[in-house]
């Protein structure tokens, strides 16, 4: 939960004042860096061992123009069959090869340093080859005549070009240094798919097929593309092992075509085999489950039978309960035989989280050849892992001695039970303790917040519901029936219970319980549901003197600061979230929509009281029952557009309303903007809302409201080794849905358009694979208020560097 009028920015605000000369040492030598790195094509005049490829391209002639939207994905599929590649090469370093340099600079090196720079970071040169440019064109070539363009055509031609950073106009030897590969590819016309019809001698078969159909990847006027031919041999044997046909392969399908003109009409022949085991129905024998990824029948200690499937282990007790494991298991003794029954059971036993290993072994029964037997094992995990982390942070609120300068470290240690009664239940305990230290100077007070969290989430892998909600649901037709079966199969339970301390020295104290009930669903399709559908939360918060004298006069903050109490019966939270896979394009989607509400059960007690008895406000001991409703939506798209160009797009909007006798959301489930996951160019909480201008001077900053849209952009690119780049541009700000005299022009209304802040800035990504660290430099381009003299943009000349700009230092890509 966001603390109140909290100051982190995780800004670089700690070297502020050196910002400066850091960013000039930093440019000043990657110049040095890039200067010398352009060099390395001397090296090979003296190995004489060819051209260096400095460059690839790609041109398309074709009859029509493609679209962009076609041609663009189709680049970036063909680019993936280089047989050879030039040298990574540096943005910083004027584009020139850096790792190649380093592998001249310490390939002759004989320290453990060379060595490390020679394993890690080194690259050697990317001479240019005529085979494999040759094998590249053929490539290119077939590629495209797999995709239908049968007639498709590649040439290519070098470009040779000398080193204009080393002449030696008096040596004899005149060889080229670089040479660039420019590939033609004419494709012609493409063919397209006519009538489909299938074929076997098969009757039983034949059926199967023209049953299954509807599914077909084959569709007349689809391209005649090899890989649609791939799938649908994929699709066809997923029909044929789910009816019983154990050994059913994908060479047992073929096709058979008829062109006319750009049209083929396409035959799917499923092959009659001689070897009659192959196309018969099998159904499901023996089953049997072993504790130990190579079972010895010998050394078998305990077993037992549940419903004809055969549990045994070699340990004293079974580690985990079999009736667990048995409905985790979804194959049976007698069921005709269907691969996604495997699957489902993999997927199953997977899930449960307790195990290394699992396999699952189907095989030939030798007495009863109709019957498949299987066996599964496993191996355990650790069941009580321990873990541990640290960090550190810097925050800097620029233009007041008041938390002018913080230092933040913080520390947490978590603990896990991941079969805790014996039946894959999960519990983990996480407790963290931050502190942060006011260094500006003048302080009286060295520390200047401490926060403390424990939390707790129990987590059973199996559906149970005590109350009956999802199944009167299910019952009135309120949810689709396959998403409550779905629910029932791979449902998960979350009991959680937290409490958190945070103390803001001289401003406030506050101490918040949590305890919730819900389930988890997450499907292989990306899709992940979290619902609570018991939720309490208790926060009680208490001021101190200096948030009186600061803060004391703002209404809006004594409205939304109180003894709160957050309850749901029903329905407290729900979240849904997406998550795709990267496609063949490199495109990649995400959505994330969350809903929280709170009173709505004692809004409907209330009501029920005012018929026969006067309206009164409920209240439990000082505790105020909050009654609002919250949505929010992010949605983000990435695309790889070459290995060394990515660009990312986020949107995200979300409204809090209040209803009942509440006037005012809580401050601590309101709306902010700002920082390093936000508009980078202001601090978190500057912002907003609408066109209310910000005093710089009262700060902590606490600009919070009811209404939230922002958007960020971003491009970003290798560097050398590890270190990234990017460049960004975000917008956005925060509403309120009602008039606030003390802040004018807060309110949503339809010109809030004109209040859309702009930010743009660069940063610096060290990606070391395990962890991001990232920084991000800020740069305010437009203002979502009039400034006297200067209007919405914000005028850099002559501007204070401090006043246009904010540094951000964080963990993890913003988005």
């Amino acid at each position: 939960m966001t603390s109140f009028l909290r100051r982190y920015n995780w800004g670089a605000g700690a070297i502020l004042s050196n910002g400066k000369r850091m960013v000039y040492g930093l440019l000043g030598g990657m110049f040095l860096l890039g200067f010398s790195a352009c060099n390395v094509t001397k090296h090979l005049e003296k190995d004489q061992s060819g051209p260096l490829l400095v460059k690839n391209t790609i041109e398309l002639k074709t009859d029509k123009p493609l679209p962009l939207d076609q041609k663009t994905p189709l680049l970036y599929e063909l680019g993936a069959l280089y047989r050879q590649k030039p040298n990574e090469r540096n943005l910083l370093a004027f584009g020139t090869p850096v790792r190649l340099w380093y592998y001249y600079r310490y390939r002759d090196g004989k320290g453990k340093w060379a060595r490390w720079i020679m394993k890690k970071i080194a690259e050697p040169p990317a001479i240019y080859d005529q085979e494999l440019a040759i094998r590249t064109s053929n490539n290119l070539q077939n590629y495209m005549r797999q995709r239908g363009y049968f007639n498709a055509q590649s040439t290519y031609a070098v470009k040779f070009s000398p080193n204009r950073f080393h002449k030696q106009p008096d040596s004899l030897d005149r060889r080229p240094s670089k040479a660039a590969v420019t590939y033609t590819l004419s494709l012609g016309q493409q063919y397209k798919i006519g009538r489909v019809s299938y074929d076997s001698r098969d009757s039983n078969v034949l059926r199967i097929l023209q049953l299954t159909a509807g599914g077909s990847l084959l569709k007349p006027g689809a391209p005649l593309d090899s890989r649609n031919f791939d799938a649908e041999k994929v699709r066809i044997t997923n029909e044929m092992k789910n009816r019983g046909y154990a050994f059913f392969i994908p060479r047992f399908v073929e096709f058979v075509g008829d062109s006319t003109k750009n049209l083929a009409d396409v035959t799917v022949e499923v092959l009659q085999q001689s070897d009659s085991s192959l196309h018969k129905t099998y159904t499901i024998g023996n089953i049997a489950v072993f504790s130990d990824l190579v079972p010895d029948l010998f050394s078998i200690r305990k077993d037992t039978t549940i419903e004809g499937i055969y549990f045994a282990t070699s340990d004293p007790d079974f580690e985990v309960k079999p009736f667990r494991i048995y409905n985790a298991i979804t194959l049976r003794p007698g069921m005709q035989y269907r691969q996604e029954d495997f699957d489902k059971t993999a997927h199953n036993l997977n899930a449960l989280g307790i195990f290394k290993f699992v396999t699952i072994r189907p095989s030939q029964d030798s007495i009863q050849p109709e019957k498949i037997d299987v066996a599964i094992s496993f191996a355990l995990t650790n069941r009580f892992p321990l873990g541990w982390d640290a960090g550190l942070n810097s925050s800097t609120n620029s233009g007041s001695t008041l938390s002018g300068r913080l230092l933040g470290a913080s520390a947490s240690g978590s603990a896990v039970n991941r079969n805790l009664f014996h039946g894959a239940e999960n519990i983990q305990t996480n407790l963290g303790y931050s502190l942060e230290f006011d260094l500006s100077p003048g302080s009286n007070n060295l520390l200047f917040s401490q926060d403390i969290k424990l939390q707790n989430e129990l987590t059973f892998p199996r559906y149970f519901d005590y109350l009956g909600l999802w199944r009167n649901l299910d019952r009135f037709n309120l949810i689709r029936s396959s998403f409550y079966k779905q629910l029932q199969n791979d449902g998960q339970v979350r009991i959680g219970l937290n409490y958190n301390y945070l103390d803001l020295r001289g401003f406030y104290v506050y101490n918040l319980f949590n305890a919730a009930f819900g389930y988890t669903l997450r499907t292989n399709t990306g899709d992940q549901y979290n619902f609570d559908n018991i939720g309490i939360d208790i926060l009680r918060p208490q001021l101190r003197p200096r948030f009186d004298s600061l803060f004391g006069k703002n209404e809006f903050l004594i409205r939304s600061f109180g003894n709160q109490l957050f309850t749901g019966v029903l329905m407290r939270s729900f979240t849904y979230t997406y998550s795709g896979r990267p496609n063949a394009f490199g495109e990649r989607w995400f959505f994330r929509l969350s809903t929280e509400l709170s009173g709505m059960e004692i809004y409907a007690i209330n009501r029920l009281w005012t018929v026969p008895f006067p309206e009164q406000t409920w209240t439990l001991s000082d505790l105020e029952f909050s009654k609002f409703g919250k949505l929010e939506v992010t949605g983000s798209y990435t695309r790889e557009f070459s290995p060394n160009l990515t660009g990312a797009v986020r949107v995200g909007a979300g409204a809090v309303l209040p209803f009942g006798d509440t006037r005012n959301v809580p401050y601590v489930k309101q709306f902010f903007v700002g920082g390093p996951s936000s508009i980078r160019a202001w601090r978190i909480r500057e912002l907003g809302p609408g066109g209310n201008p910000v005093d710089a001077s009262v700060q902590p900053f606490f600009q919070a409201a009811d209404f939230r849209f922002e958007f960020s952009g971003e491009l970003r690119f290798p560097l050398f080794w590890w270190m990234k780049g990017a460049v960004f541009v975000d917008g956005g700000n925060i509403w309120t849905f009602k008039d606030d005299p003390e802040r004018p022009n807060a309110k949503l209304r339809a010109d809030s358009y004109k209040n859309i802040a702009l930010g743009t800035g660069f940063g610096l990504r060290f990606d070391f694979d395990y962890f991001v660290f990232r920084f991000d430099w800020g740069l305010k381009l437009r203002r979502p208020y009039l400034l006297e003299g200067e209007g919405y943009w914000v005028d850099w000349t002559g501007a204070s560097w401090r006043s246009i700009s904010n540094f951000n230092l964080a963990v993890g890509y913003p988005f």
